[in-house]
């Protein structure tokens, strides 16, 4: 097993959660999504993205004519630019580490330029989005959503990888512990009618591409199959983390 940590002079890690964002298409790959069948759901599926981040999943997803709640702690805030300074800054730290640490990645990923310019959609459609409901400022664990508010509920890029190294995460002294983990998906449960999609499952300088999982990944599931819910890892077409090809889906228990 090779040692990521001393094969790369500039460790993947972050000290905090990078405000960073994809397009539509990345969602579909990461989350196996079906939207022309979403539409042909009679009432249309309603669901939440969270955390979302700068995303445009939210934006483009409703010119398909599909509801997408997309749920941030960032959306507390008023000044666009404000996001949009924030956003270059992590997106030149993503850039200039993921060129760092190339063998990390997948030759089929998104370049970040493609990724920014996906976060300008968001930008574009924020203020309007923010006032007819699509952008909702909230934090997990504790979602300001009734319980079942939402048909399916995807969540990217927090769990799993913002946790710390010895986990099999990207974070030094994360705050993002079993707990939290425990805690977080509960909560999506409470807020979800039919199924749960989390992606990614491991950092980058994680063990997952020698097929060691996250330390978090099987206790979590014994627990939800133990609650009554289905658990699956299904695999993804999303090409980013080598090692980090699968998505967990939670069917949630109708009992």
């Amino acid at each position: 097993m090779q040692d990521r940590t001393q094969e790369n002079p500039e460790k993947f890690d972050f000290d905090r959660v990078a405000f960073f964002g994809r397009g539509i298409d990345e969602y579909v790959a990461m989350f196996n999504l079906d939207l022309q069948a979403m539409l042909q759901i009679a009432p249309l599926p309603r669901v939440l993205d969270c955390p979302a981040g700068p995303a445009a999943f939210a934006a483009q997803a409703a010119e398909y004519g599909l509801e997408i709640v997309a749920c941030d702690p960032m959306y507390g805030e008023d000044d666009v630019n404000h996001l949009r300074w924030i956003i270059d800054l992590d997106a030149h730290k993503v850039a200039v580490k993921q060129a760092a640490n190339r063998s990390l990645f997948h030759s089929q990923l998104t370049p970040v330029a493609v990724r920014r310019r996906a976060m300008d959609v968001f930008l574009d459609d924020y203020a309007s989005g923010r006032s007819n409901g699509r952008y909702v400022a909230g934090q997990l664990p504790y979602l300001p959503f009734a319980d079942k508010s939402f048909d399916i509920v995807l969540s990217a890029n927090l769990l799993f990888i913002y946790s710390d190294f010895a986990s099999g995460g990207m974070m030094e002294n994360s705050p993002f512990d079993f707990d939290f983990h425990k805690r977080a998906i509960y909560d999506l449960l409470r807020v979800a009618r039919r199924e749960i999609r989390i992606y990614p499952l491991n950092g980058p300088m994680s063990d997952a591409s020698d097929g060691k999982r996250h330390a978090y990944l099987g206790p979590l599931m014994d627990d939800l199959t133990a609650l009554g819910h289905r658990v699956q890892l299904q695999r993804v077409e999303q090409r980013d983390i080598v090692g980090a090809e699968d998505m967990l889906l939670i069917e949630v228990s109708q009992n």
